[in-house]
């Protein structure tokens, strides 16, 4: 009985994406990214948090509940220990810069069914979760001077994207999105901060990995036309 409740399953799942009406969007993204880590434990707005991002988006619509999505975005992430307020913090001295550049790809649902152009079926909240690769230089300053252990030149690193996000058709082919993703990292390296300790304590934390979060802007253009199966677009 469970194995046939399984193909049942796997069945349905097909179909759906096999005869849902497919659109595709293509569009710009912009918006605020900032980083989350040792020199930034937890400050998501003010003290300078937060670098501009620009990038491009591609989304795949399946159906009117289910997306497949693809980023490009490139932003400059920063910090600085002297606008802490932790003593531990402002003891370091730390500070740097990270030009970090993101290919996503993620899966969305929609709470809504939505469709592009559809006056019954204009908005939706989501929430998305996929993997990304992104491209890392970090160059850090501690008390003012480099540390040439750091740098380490571009690496490319893996990362989990998930969030939630609002999706509203303007017209009969633009959509606007807003979205707030966080991006759980596979390293503690965005910061470049060395993992030992210094005098009577420690720089870098190597079993606390980095994060970075992304609040983005996304205006995109229909390219296609639903198909002619709206049975399946639910």
């Amino acid at each position: 009985m469970k194995l046939k409740q399984v193909l049942l399953g796997f069945s349905l799942v097909f179909s759906i994406f096999t005869f849902a009406q497919k659109t595709m969007e293509f569009g710009l993204l912009i918006g605020r990214s900032y980083y989350l880590g040792e020199i930034n434990p937890s400050t998501h707005l003010g003290n300078g948090v937060g670098s501009f991002t620009y990038g491009g988006a591609f989304r795949y619509n399946l159906n009117k509940r289910y997306s497949l999505k693809a980023t490009v975005s490139r932003t400059t992430l920063q910090a600085e220990d002297q606008v802490s307020e932790l003593d531990f913090n402002l003891a370091r001295n730390a500070s740097f810069k990270n030009e970090v550049t993101e290919f996503a790809g993620t899966i969305e649902f929609n709470f809504l069914p939505y469709e592009t152009g559809d006056p019954d079926h204009f908005f939706s909240p989501y929430l998305f979760i996929g993997f990304s690769i992104y491209g890392s230089s970090p160059e850090i300053l501690i008390n003012d001077n480099e540390v040439p252990e750091a740098d380490e030149g571009q690496s490319t690193n893996l990362a989990y994207p998930f969030g939630a996000g609002l999706k509203l058709s303007i017209s009969q082919k633009l959509s606007l999105s807003f979205e707030w993703g966080f991006r759980k990292t596979s390293n503690d390296n965005i910061d470049g901060l060395p993992n030992r300790f210094a005098e009577i304590y420690e720089w870098g934390k190597d079993y606390d990995n980095d994060w970075f979060v992304a609040n983005n802007f996304m205006l995109t253009f229909m390219l296609s036309d639903p198909g002619p199966c709206p049975a399946y677009n639910f």
